[in-house]
């Protein structure tokens, strides 16, 4: 069978269990109830379609740049984040605690139907149960992706079994069952690792060629890789994050990685181990990536809301080279990042009008190598970025997290898994960094993840469990809050302390005007 993501969209509220006993949407002719309408593995494939469809959201990507330290405030800015994201404000009804949960659990919904009814379609042929077999255990996968997200999130302490994380949605819920308690990370840990025991099962005795585009055996081991290191069990992290490592897949050359950003086609075993599927018929600036940062197009003339971080932007381009130019510099992640047509003020420490004379346009999204006419637009129809999940890279750094941990204390192992990463992205071999010390090793696997995964939603997460060890919080530079760019409520948004309670983000509103023996997080 051929998969193809559908954008199917979702009629229900926010609410945890709002939208489960409602009708499904009329993907096939009709209005039809579940039992009618899940009869084969076709109708299977579509409701894993539309969830995935669920969860394709910019908030996460988008949220998390505004809230940390990714981005400054655009010379198009309207508004846009400065009396909330910008100056660190967090309640129950911000935007970013509110998608994370409404996206994960509306597409939960879905997904324990695709679990339930794989258990209950009789399939037509032996061909036909391996179909149901392999999209069983997709959805094992994502009910694993959606659950270690939302523990990451809500919980005030990842590597804390009794910590409370969100609501386990294990089966599908009635409309009665409203009242729903947190569970603990040693809860959520235990069913995502038995999900993706069980996924990796089918995946391996039901094989198929390897997609991106769909979960996949791949995925399902480096979530495995990726909820250890959440939980700081390094060994199992390091076991899982090798096994991905040797899949066959390979980090992205400087060519390739421009192809992963801006277009899309980079070769199928190429860096990306999991990503979202967008078509061009999805194209709208509501939900197109690119547009999270810019109104039209990811140039100089495409009204940025919000740009690079000056601080950022220090890291990849720190002589300052014009933007035409940084192209010449050696790690492709600065050209990817920069846009070619940013004007670059090499004087913005003295500069009055920053916001109008330092204008750093983020590139990353369906930008382009040189010149000002980018892949990404948001005329109908035409090009926009997939979301990407997970990529191999991750599995680097997840490996140099292992060998940084006292468990596996090898300083040279850590050194050579960012060395590998470096050498793909300038093309050529590197001189490996050199840590004298676990902190040492810490600071760099945390720098090293702000440049390789900046605007694709993992920096809140890196600064929560990785700051304390490393020695390091959000980092803006005084030009990124100047009053020249912005005028703030309350005082210049320059830090967030990573002993905030905000590190743990609030349960919505939303949830607890329905759900009265839910508990709220410390702080809201």
């Amino acid at each position: 069978m051929k998969n193809y993501i559908k954008l199917v969209l979702l009629s229900a509220g926010t609410l945890f269990v709002s939208c489960d006993n409602d009708l499904l949407e009329p993907y096939t002719p009709g209005q039809l109830t579940e039992e009618v309408a899940l009869k084969t593995s076709t109708d299977l494939g579509n409701l894993m379609n539309s969830a995935y469809a669920n969860i394709s959201s910019r908030s996460e990507a988008v949220d998390v740049s505004v809230f940390t330290d990714e981005v400054s405030i655009g010379f198009g800015n309207g508004g846009q984040g400065v009396g909330d994201d910008y100056v660190f404000l967090m309640n129950p009804g911000s935007s970013l605690p509110q998608n994370i949960w409404a996206n994960s659990y509306a597409a939960l919904a879905r997904i324990n139907r695709v679990i339930k009814y794989a258990d209950i379609i009789v399939p037509s042929n032996a061909a036909d149960a391996q179909v149901i077999a392999r999209i069983k255990a997709q959805a094992l996968t994502m009910r694993a992706y959606c659950h270690l997200r939302l523990l990451a999130y809500f919980t005030t302490d990842m590597k804390d079994n009794n910590a409370l994380a969100a609501i386990i949605s294990d089966r599908v819920f009635t409309s009665t069952e409203s009242q729903n308690p947190r569970a603990t990370n040693g809860a959520f840990y235990a069913f995502i690792h038995s999900d993706l025991d069980t996924a990796i099962s089918l995946f391996t005795a039901n094989p198929t060629a390897f997609s991106n585009v769909t979960a996949n055996e791949i995925f399902a081991r480096g979530l495995k890789a990726r909820a250890y290191a959440y939980k700081g069990d390094y060994s199992n992290a390091l076991t899982y994050a090798t096994q991905v490592i040797n899949s066959g897949l390979v980090l992205a050359n400087p060519t390739q990685y421009r192809q992963v950003f801006f277009s899309d086609n980079q070769p199928i075993n190429a860096e990306v181990i999991f990503k979202l599927r967008r078509t061009p018929v999805q194209n709208a600036q509501a939900s197109n990536l690119h547009n999270g940062w810019v109104s039209l197009q990811p140039n100089l003339a495409g009204s940025p809301f919000y740009e690079m971080s000056r601080s950022l932007h220090n890291v990849l381009n720190p002589t300052n080279l014009p933007g035409s130019d940084v192209a010449t510099l050696g790690d492709v992640r600065a050209n990817v990042n920069i846009a070619p047509s940013s004007i670059i003020d090499q004087t913005y420490l003295t500069s009055t009008d920053i916001r109008n004379t330092d204008k750093i346009i983020i590139n990353k999204h369906g930008g382009t190598a040189s010149g000002t006419t980018t892949w990404a637009t948001t005329a109908s129809n035409t090009n926009n970025n997939d979301f990407k999940i997970m990529r191999l890279s991750e599995m680097y750094l997840i490996r140099a997290e292992a060998y940084a941990d006292a468990a596996n204390l090898n300083l040279a192992a850590a050194a050579a898994n960012v060395k590998s990463i470096r050498d793909a992205r300038f093309g050529a071999a590197q001189a490996a960094p050199v840590y004298s010390s676990a902190s040492q090793a810490w600071a760099g696997i945390l720098n090293e993840r702000r440049i390789e995964f900046s605007y694709e939603g993992y920096r809140f997460i890196d600064l929560k469990r990785l700051g304390t060890l490393a020695g390091q919080g959000i980092d803006r530079h005084p030009a990124d809050y100047s009053y020249s760019s912005a005028i703030y409520p309350g005082a210049n948004p320059t830090n967030l302390p990573l002993n905030s309670f905000k590190w743990a983000l609030p349960i919505p509103q939303v949830e607890i005007n329905v759900n009265k023996i839910i508990q709220q997080n410390p702080g809201y």
